[in-house]
């Protein structure tokens, strides 16, 4: 409701998982300005509107909307000043570790789906999902036409080994994937 980005509400771990599983689909990804490094600061809506009845009924369309979910207090101000300097992105953030890092993840990420084939080819006709349910784990294969890829995600708060049906071949690993038959590379 106030605009808390996903970087505010789940651990680092949590963040690189999101960006495995949105980056690694096979559809267009769509990822919201700053995610990349893990933006904290809200993004809530602004308006900069010189009409005093818009402003009006935009404030009065915010609160008929935050009082549906049974908001208590006033919502923030659109029009306000205030509201909008508190949603500037922080790019200084990138000058921290784990921003940096987690930006490099994502370019990692999307190096990935550049390269590799079957990340590349957009189908859901060519992937297999299995999702074991008590442990918390997607597994993926993605092909294209003889290379493939295995993901496997934890959802999970631990690490743990799962046995997952992967099939048959010369697989190389890397730390953020494994290809079959010797495409791809390290990463």
């Amino acid at each position: 409701m106030l605009g808390d980005r996903l970087s505010s509400l789940i651990p680092w771990e949590g963040l690189k998982l999101a960006a495995g599983a949105v980056l690694l689909s096979p559809f267009i990804p769509l990822l919201f300005m700053g995610e990349e490094y893990g933006e904290t600061a809200p993004f809530q809506y602004f308006i900069s509107h010189s009409d005093p009845e818009l402003v009006e009924a935009v404030r009065r369309g915010r609160r008929e909307e935050f009082g549906a979910f049974q908001w208590q207090g006033e919502p923030p101000d659109p029009q306000s000043e205030e509201t909008f300097q508190r949603c500037k992105l922080n790019p200084h953030l990138l000058r921290e570790e784990g921003h940096r890092l987690l930006r490099e993840f994502y370019r990692e990420l999307i190096r990935l789906r550049r390269r590799l084939a079957p990340l590349a080819f957009l189908s859901k006709e060519h992937m297999e999902v299995h999702g074991l349910e008590e442990e918390r784990v997607l597994w993926v294969r993605r092909w294209k036409d003889e290379e493939q890829v295995f993901m496997a995600f934890n959802f999970g708060p631990t690490r743990l080994t799962v046995g997952l049906p992967v099939s048959g071949g010369i697989w190389r690993k890397s730390s953020t994937r494994r290809t079959k038959n010797g495409r791809g590379g390290g990463a």
